[in-house]
């Protein structure tokens, strides 16, 4: 193949444009295609954990991201009758991480801010309106076939990083698997102004309240709070979103006289995946094209920026010699063995929590809870695992 002198990133996301900007940091020629006709306004993801927050420190982002986002030092576990039953202090890790707390920004705001960043480098070809439809490589490298305004055409690169989603073309192309499970209720996610602050005592700007037969979360984002609630048996993503079916849940979690604004409303299915493979070859899968779980803990988009940020680390040492090509073997022992034995088993710890109807069992789950972040060392222990930090340095040893 010809013209192998770039990295090729399908997909303008989070995981994308950080890799991106951490290759064209590092000396290396990227090209970054994204399918849209400008960078897409997700609204799912909104939480950056402290190792997360880091990691775009490192790469010059960050107190941008911050100023547009809100910082929260500290999350809750409730109950609907009980309110507060655990209260995390994200404080305790100050030793551990140069941001001890979560920030609250949605995603699309760091995919911005890296988009400009790229452009006033211009040190990376951006092309949206290109949506990649297949890849193939070679010993020498790689080739993308984009469909773009001007017709198809082949790009070629020396490796290809596919951050192109959980229905990513690039890795079903290559045939690797992507087992798991889709849990058979949707989720909806609504926004809305309304001041539940006011009426929550002690609300935390991340809150996942329980109770005996219904469960939601609250996300406080720049001017708006953000909930998250289960369907019931039965409901369509159409009988969802309608209006009696949000404004009957917000009710329920806030009653109020009149209906809510609600400013966006979605519903969604939801998955726990792993790829069989990170890597084949000269491709590689990061983000959502490699693993998918429940936002519960919002390590999705999370880890798929650790994804991206340790591939780029080896992708450097390769490129620029430093290190054998051998080295990329150790971003799938890595990472892939994470999303397995740690996030997805989290996530699914996190929604069995919110579920749990025995009322006995809620109890001792509860006092569990106290208990845990009544104590400093229990504390903090905890909080390496749910911020993340204790998944990465256990990634480290790994590979």
């Amino acid at each position: 193949m010809k013209g192998n002198d770039r990295v090729l990133i399908a997909g303008a996301g989070p995981v994308g444009c950080v890799a991106a900007l951490h290759l064209s940091q590092n000396g290396i020629p990227v090209t970054l295609l994204e399918a849209c006709a400008e960078l897409p306004e997700d609204l799912r993801a909104s939480t950056f954990h402290p190792p997360t927050l880091d990691m775009l420190d490192e790469l010059g982002v960050v107190e941008r991201l911050i100023s547009e986002g809100i910082i929260c030092p500290v999350w809750q576990y409730r109950d609907v009758q009980d309110g507060v039953i655990a209260e995390w202090d994200l404080g305790v890790l100050g030793n551990d991480t140069r941001h001890p707390y979560r920030v609250q920004c949605e995603q699309y705001k760091l995919t911005r801010i890296i988009v400009e960043e790229l452009a006033r480098a211009g040190s990376v070809d951006v092309r949206f309106q290109n949506r990649v439809v297949a890849a193939a490589q070679d010993d020498d490298g790689v080739s993308v076939e984009v469909e773009a305004p001007g017709g198809r055409e082949t790009l070629h690169g020396r490796y290809l990083v596919a951050a192109d989603g959980a229905s990513s073309v690039i890795r079903i192309g290559q045939g690797i698997g992507f087992d798991g499970l889709t849990f058979p209720e949707l989720w909806l996610c609504a926004s809305t102004a309304y001041p539940f602050d006011d009426h929550f005592e002690n609300l935390a700007p991340i809150a996942y309240v329980a109770g005996v037969d219904f469960w939601f979360v609250f996300v406080r984002v720049p001017g708006l709070w953000r909930l998250l609630m289960p369907s019931r048996p039965g409901e369509s993503a159409e009988m969802l979103v309608t209006d009696e079916s949000v404004q009957q849940r917000m009710q329920q979690i806030c009653p109020k006289d009149g209906d809510y604004d609600t400013y966006h409303r979605t519903a969604y299915a939801v998955h726990q995946r792993v790829a069989d493979t990170y890597r084949k070859g000269r491709i590689f899968l990061a983000g959502d094209s490699a693993h998918i779980n429940n936002p519960l803990g919002g390590m999705g988009m999370n880890g798929g920026i650790h994804d991206a940020v340790n591939l780029c680390e080896k992708l450097d040492g390769v490129w620029h010699g430093r290190t054998d090509e051998s080295e990329l073997d150790r971003y799938d022992a890595q990472r892939r063995p994470i999303a397995i034995e740690y996030v997805q088993l989290a996530t699914l710890r996190n929604k069995a929590l919110l579920e749990e109807t025995d009322a006995d069992t809620r109890r001792t789950k509860h006092d569990e809870l106290r208990r845990t972040a009544a104590d400093p060392v229990a504390a903090r222990n905890y909080l390496l695992q749910s911020s993340m930090i204790g998944v990465l340095a256990r990634a480290r040893e790994l590979g």
